[in-house]
This record gives structure tokens, C-alpha cells and sequence, in this order.
């Protein structure tokens, strides 16, 4: 196997998922990504352990914008600040 890293450390992540995202999953992140502020989606579990929506937003105002559910999920605002790809 190649090493894809640089010197520093940091490279190339060879993703490869046994199973592709769901339509839902899908439309999910496009909405919420579709929202100024927003850097990234993915997904948890709250509390009581029901799945989750989770946005990342660069400030406390895109955190306020968001919807309070989507497809019948909480959306749970983490503010990040802005994310850069190095």
C-alpha cells in the first residue's frame, strides 16, 4: 500500500463507503447546505438517542437560522466557525 501522506502528516483519505447515502440523507445536506453559514452536515444522536440532523455553522446568527426539524429529524446547530480545507 502507498503512503499518500506528505511530510506533514496530512494527505489524501481513501474514502470508500459500503453504502451510498440515502435519497433523504442526500436531500437533507443539500437543503441545509444550501443555507448561508452553514459548513457541513452530518449526523448523531441526541440525548435520548434518536437520530439527528447535525449542521455546522460558521457563526451563532446561520445557528439561528436553521429549521428545527427536517424529515422528521431535530436539526442540532454546532457552531464551528469558518471551516478551510488546508
Amino acid at each position: 500500500m502507498a503512503d499518500d501522506t506528505s511530510s506533514s502528516g496530512f494527505g489524501p483519505v481513501s474514502y470508500k463507503p459500503k453504502l451510498a447515502a440515502s435519497a433523504q440523507r442526500s436531500e437533507v445536506e443539500a437543503t441545509l447546505r444550501s443555507m448561508p453559514g452553514v459548513q457541513g452536515v452530518g449526523e448523531g444522536r441526541d440525548a435520548d438517542g434518536a437520530p439527528t440532523w447535525i449542521a455546522y455553522c460558521k457563526d451563532s446568527d446561520a445557528a439561528s437560522r436553521l429549521p428545527a426539524t427536517l424529515a422528521q429529524r431535530t436539526v442540532v446547530p454546532i457552531v464551528s466557525g469558518v471551516i478551510k480545507a488546508r
